[in-house]
């Protein structure tokens, strides 16, 4: 994982592939807000994960950020592909 300033920036092997992970990152004590989440498809044009392999990803995700020192994050992205093209994402957990 890489914090770029103000970037998130993590690629994951999946069985399917790897998966690249870009957010915008805006940090206020121990809450972190990951703005316009991307996830896409490395060395192929495109890549069906699934369900199950999202919520890895976030689970993924959430680890890197408790590692940092975050309690609280939220995750903000608007889908792109799969079942609700144009749909907004807007979730929000404890890391604790």
């Amino acid at each position: 994982m890489k914090l770029y300033g103000e970037s998130y920036d993590r690629f994951f092997e999946l069985p399917e592939g790897i998966i690249g992970v870009m957010a915008d990152i805006y940090a206020n004590d121990e809450s972190v807000l990951l703005e316009n989440l991307l996830i896409y498809p490395v060395d192929h044009d495109e890549l069906s994960i699934g369900v199950s392999n999202v919520l890895r990803i976030r689970r993924l995700i959430e680890a890197d950020l408790r590692e940092l020192g975050f309690t609280r994050f939220r995750i903000t992205a608007g889908r792109l592909t799969g079942a609700n093209p144009g749909h907004q994402v807007n979730v929000g957990r404890s890391l604790r």
